[in-house]
C-alpha cells in the first residue's frame, strides 16, 4: 500500500453562491476529521464560476486532464439546485470523460458543506 495521499478534487459553486471559496470549506471540514485520516488525502478545491459557465467548464476540463485525480467530489451547490441541472450534467459529462481515461478514479457526492469528509471516507474507506 502506498503512503502517497489520494488526490481528491472537490468541484463546487460555493464561492459563486455563498461567497466562501471551497478551499475554506475543505479546510474547515478536514480540521474536524479523525487525525489518522487527514494525511491520507490531498484535497484540492475547484471553484466553479457560475458567471462564466463556458469558461468554468473549459477550466475544469483542463484541471481534470492536468492531474492524476483518485476522486472527484461534486458538491451539493452544483447538484442541489434545479436551476443548475444543466451545469451539473455538463460537470458530470466532463468527469465521466476523465474516468474513461483513469477508470480507477471515482466520482462521488456530498449532501452539503459539512459532509465532505464523510463522503470522501465513504468512498475511500
Amino acid at each position: 500500500m502506498s503512503n502517497k495521499p489520494l488526490q481528491i478534487l472537490t468541484v463546487s459553486m460555493s464561492r459563486h453562491l455563498t461567497g466562501h471559496p471551497i478551499t475554506d470549506v475543505i479546510t474547515k471540514n478536514w480540521s474536524q476529521a479523525p487525525e489518522d485520516q487527514v494525511h491520507r488525502f490531498n484535497n484540492v478545491g475547484f471553484d466553479f464560476d457560475g458567471n462564466d459557465i463556458p469558461g468554468a467548464l473549459a477550466q475544469l476540463k483542463e484541471t481534470l486532464a492536468g492531474h492524476p485525480w483518485d476522486g472527484i467530489l461534486v458538491g451539493w451547490c452544483i447538484r442541489g439546485k434545479p436551476e443548475y441541472t444543466v451545469i451539473f450534467e455538463d460537470v458530470i459529462a466532463l468527469c465521466t470523460e476523465f474516468i474513461r481515461v483513469k477508470p480507477a478514479s471515482k466520482i462521488f457526492f456530498c449532501t452539503g458543506p459539512d459532509n465532505l469528509v464523510e463522503a470522501t471516507l465513504r468512498n475511500f474507506p
